[in-house]
């Protein structure tokens, strides 16, 4: 029985050596090409989510490489999908939160590089951050960057006002261009209403860890219905990305750490 025991104790820990290697490694990239309808010329998107800056496995150092990476592929647009600290973010002074989200400063796109909330990120620190960082925050506001309409979605913490703000942004949008929209957590697709949208989301982690023939990480069942991946529902399109940090636990099994590359074609 006592070795038994042993054998457990053993197996857990390299699992949890090789799940904590595993979260440390570069990002993968998830590629995905979406025909847009509306859409006059080709656009391709870099999508970081889920960050999470911690002194445990994501320290400036790593964030300061992974944002020279997105670089190196040149993309139009980098969006930035919240979750940018670990933890409560009350524990996370405005130097603190400022630090997490420096890095990003050196991210480069000629169409702009936007970010909206996640639930882990105070709103005031976060703001002040992005700011410094030369990020335009998007917080239930539409903003016309050419091709089309991108419009940001404030955190799903803040309840009913982050669903009408999306829902207004896009109601008052000039017909005859197409709207992306950018939230944390995929759930915002089924609040979108007649007009149709890609929505580009993160908040899932991919799960984090998933077994074979067991599954996700039971504290993340509850992202069962847009774990990761393309989803078309109706007439509106989903991009959901596992994501760069962790949560919980510093580590990543069956879930390697990605950033999302959206190719946008014109469509019909």
């Amino acid at each position: 029985m006592l070795r038994l025991m042993w054998l457990i104790v053993l197996a857990g820990a390299a699992l949890f050596a090789f799940g904590f290697y595993s979260a440390q490694r570069d990002p993968q990239v998830a590629a995905y090409r979406i025909a847009v309808p509306g859409l006059t010329r080709q656009v391709r998107i870099v999508q970081l989510s889920d960050s999470h800056a911690s002194a445990i496995d994501m320290r400036p150092s790593r964030l300061a490489r992974v944002a020279s990476i997105i670089n190196a592929r040149k993309p139009d647009l980098i969006l930035l999908t919240g979750d940018y600290i670990s933890g409560n973010p009350d524990k996370w002074d405005a130097d603190e939160t400022r630090a997490a989200i420096a890095p990003f400063k050196a991210l480069q796109a000629p169409l702009g590089v936007f970010a909206v909330m996640g639930n882990h990120d105070d709103r005031f620190k976060t703001a002040a951050a992005m700011a410094a960082a030369h990020i335009r925050l998007l917080i239930g506001e539409r903003a016309d960057i050419g091709p089309f309409f991108l419009v940001g979605v404030d955190d799903q913490t803040s309840g009913s006002p982050a669903v009408e703000g999306m829902r207004k942004a896009i109601r008052r949008a000039p017909p005859g261009k197409p709207i992306v929209v950018v939230a944390h957590e995929p759930v915002f697709m089924v609040w979108l209403q007649q007009r149709p949208v890609l929505m580009i989301a993160g908040h899932t982690h991919g799960g984090q860890i998933y077994l074979p023939f067991i599954g996700s990480w039971p504290t993340l069942q509850y992202y069962t219905d847009h774990r990761r991946g393309f989803y078309r529902e109706g007439r509106h399109m989903l991009v959901v990305s596992s994501g760069l940090g962790t949560t919980n636990l510093p580590i990543r099994i069956g879930v390697p750490p990605e950033i999302a590359e959206i190719t946008l074609v014109p469509g019909v």
